[in-house]
């Protein structure tokens, strides 16, 4: 296997100064990101189970920032004792759900929420709020003004303006939301001065499930969370509103560890959720990102030549074999872009 056809590796300015000091290796890990993006992390859940699970096992308190189904993720890879089991159950559960062919917000938010009931066993739960290894960071959006609210013409309204406002520059976010970080440990991560406020909130056996749901919680499909223990009142959503692809720098300048690992299943980083049409709109803070996203020969691999997504559910509506199909074929061509990167990190540099 030709493994550099595989990926596209991508480092920012400081982490790319990193490799010209040394080679990529574990210990120069200073954190984990993991991008919101639904069904497409399917494609790099064998990534994700052979980092967390053996090639970071010595890790101590290394930061997983993740966002929807990234903070997922990264909730998984906190499991006390077998976090491969736990990302592999994630992502069957993922695949599993299914639909009417027009499912209202309620059928959309109860499924999910069993989605991650059932993901969230007892050993994830421990993990998560006692694992030496790992600390969990989940990026949320508490909602602001016009956008808190669960009713739908006023929240497309809000979500319109907001899409003007972003348009211009980020800061327009701001004007409907703030980042509220859920933390075990108010670890000093960076965050860009982006004209929004961010806050830190303890995470608790209390708020678990909700921040993480919350997390996850894609407007407009899904209903709002309402007020998670411990957390400023309030409609909680989405973390990618904000930070879609985690454009942040998270580690200090000459941080030990300078290196933010990205596994990715695409092959640019989308700083927010409303720029994912915006082609223009390039990240500018992730310098100490070292993103792995798919090369030509995983895409040439997937199915139809793309990662799965949320629209599936739609093309394949009544057909859900076929949709459970492919996305099970795209999780195989992830792990040979998985096997690819373990084949090539101590060259990487």
């Amino acid at each position: 296997m030709d493994s550099a056809r595989w990926l596209t590796i991508k480092p920012g300015p400081a982490a790319r100064a990193a490799l010209a000091e040394g080679a990529l290796t574990p210990a120069r890990i200073g954190a984990v990101a993991a991008a919101a993006g639904g069904p497409k992390w399917l494609a790099i859940a064998a990534f994700h189970r052979t980092l967390f699970a053996d090639w970071l096992v010595d890790a101590e308190h290394l930061p997983i920032v993740g966002s929807s189904i990234g903070a997922w993720a990264g909730a998984m890879a906190c499991h006390e004792s077998d976090p491969a089991g736990a990302i592999d159950a994630l992502a069957e559960g993922y695949i599993a759900q299914t639909y009417t062919e027009k499912p209202d917000a309620r059928v959309i938010t109860d499924t999910l929420a069993g989605i991650l009931d059932t993901a969230l066993t007892d050993g994830v739960r421990r993990g998560i709020l006692s694992n030496p290894r790992f600390d969990l960071h989940v990026l949320t959006c508490r909602s602001k003004g016009l956008a808190a609210t669960d009713n739908r013409l006023r929240l497309g309204a809000a979500l319109g303006l907001s899409a003007a406002a972003n348009l211009v520059d980020r800061v327009g976010l701001g004007l409907a939301f703030e980042r509220v970080v859920f933390a075990r440990e108010a670890r000093e991560l960076v965050w860009a001065n982006e004209g929004f406020a961010t806050r830190t909130v303890a995470l608790s056996e209390a708020n678990l499930f909700d921040a993480l749901f919350a997390s996850g919680n894609v407007p407009m499909i899904m209903n709002a969370v309402h007020d998670p223990g411990g957390a400023p009142a309030g409609l909680y959503r989405d973390g990618g509103l904000t930070d879609y692809h985690i454009d942040q720098p998270l580690l200090a300048a000459g941080a030990a560890a300078p290196i933010v690992l990205m596994p990715h299943f695409e092959d640019r980083l989308v700083p927010g959720w409303l720029d994912k049409r915006l082609k223009w709109r390039r990240p500018r803070h992730a310098d100490h990102v070292l993103m792995i996203g798919p090369g030509p020969a995983m895409r040439d691999a997937l199915p139809h030549g793309r990662v799965p997504e949320r629209r599936d559910f739609y093309r394949h509506a009544g057909d859900d074999a076929t949709r459970k199909r492919l996305w099970r074929e795209a999780m195989t061509a992830g792990e040979r872009m998985r096997d690819a990167f373990f084949d090539l990190w101590p060259a990487i540099s």
